[in-house]
């Protein structure tokens, strides 16, 4: 069938460069067109249930913990276009969707909202791509709004969680709503450790604590951060040592140094952003998460300057260093290239070289 459509120029098969084997087709529009006109309402449902189960049977699940695994990248990456394709499709006909959902068993409503959800736990993870995550959570939310709340609950606070962290990296007004949501997800994940305290239960209790941290800290209330972080940090030393678990003291060590860079210990902030970015290549290699650390460094270091001006040069390498990552990450448009590209500018700038800061 493939071989009479592709004669007859009715498909295109697109071929893996690497691998020469296909990977997808597209479909000229007519043909889609005379398809989707011929489908009876049966027919329609049936596709829909086969695509989901398609694209439900690769993409990988976010662990349970939301810790990030690297290993799934290249997966997600593959299928996130027949995943937007997907979402499309359900939300330009959600209300109907719904209602016949309600009708089958095939998908569940929460396994569609646990697909989209897994997709917008992916674009946090790598923070680089194109997809718009926080839309992919937001259509997760509202099929859950239709179901027991006390039965999703840890979905639900997933869900709250990524939409969180998602808008905290936006504009200001983001940055509010994110905070709501972080706060949901901490009170929801308090709830869920009452009712049933396992260890998985308070990972993700402490972890919520942690994010709402950023909050605090986006309002200046480092002192109440400060004591988030430090109960947070016993929990993690309860578990295990840094060198297993580098993405959790990742976390830890980067934000204790902007606590500390705030306190005046710059010696100390120095040192922990710098086991921070350790603990973060260790899980995630060099990527968008690391080159933001490393801008991180950057500003420690020019703040440090204050007290040392030999500082200052150290800076301007870390901003250089960041700004060559993004570069090569995001490509010299993105917003985190450009605020690197500024960043340079200002430190020869500090230097005294306005030329070159120009």
């Amino acid at each position: 069938m493939i071989k009479q459509l592709k004669g007859r120029r009715l498909i295109q098969v697109k071929v893996d460069a690497a691998t020469d084997q296909p990977f997808a087709y597209s479909m000229h529009r007519l043909l889609k067109e005379k398809i989707l006109d011929e489908m009876e309402k049966y027919e329609r449902g049936q596709a829909f249930r086969s695509a989901f189960r398609l694209i439900r049977k690769q993409y990988p699940q976010a662990e349970s913990t939301q810790v990030p695994r690297v290993g799934t990248w290249p997966k997600c990456q593959e299928l996130m276009p027949h995943v937007l394709s997907f979402h499309q499709v359900f939300t330009a006909n959600m209300n109907q969707a719904l209602n016949d959902m309600a009708r089958v068993s095939d998908p569940l409503p929460v396994e569609l909202a646990q697909l989209f959800y897994d997709a917008g736990f992916y674009v946090w993870t790598r923070q680089s791509t194109s997809y718009d995550g926080v839309t992919f959570l937001q259509t997760a939310d509202r099929i859950l709004d239709g179901l027991d709340k006390e039965a999703h609950i840890k979905l639900r606070a997933d869900i709250h969680c990524m939409v969180g962290l998602l808008l905290l990296l936006r504009s200001c007004a983001d940055q509010a709503r994110g905070t709501q949501r972080l706060k949901a997800a901490r009170a929801a994940r308090v709830r869920i450790f009452d009712a049933d305290p396992t260890e998985e239960n308070n990972v993700l209790m402490q972890n919520a604590k942690a994010d709402y941290s950023l909050c605090l800290m986006n309002e200046h209330l480092f002192d109440e951060a400060g004591e988030i972080w430090e109960e947070c940090y016993k929990a993690y030393q309860a578990r295990g040592p840094e060198k297993d678990h580098p993405f959790e003291y990742s976390k830890y060590r980067g934000q204790v140094s902007i606590i500390l860079m705030w306190e005046g210990r710059f010696d100390e902030a120095i040192k922990s952003v710098r086991m921070c970015l350790a603990h973060t290549e260790k899980f995630g290699g060099k990527k968008t998460q690391y080159w933001r650390r490393v801008y991180l460094l950057g500003c420690v270091l020019l703040q440090a300057s204050v007290q040392d001006k030999a500082y200052r040069q150290a800076a301007l390498e870390a901003h250089l260093d960041a700004l060559t990552g993004r570069l090569e990450t995001h490509g010299k448009n993105d917003q985190n290239t450009i605020q690197s590209m500024y960043a340079v500018g200002a430190m020869y700038h500090h230097l005294g070289d306005t030329s070159t800061a120009m």
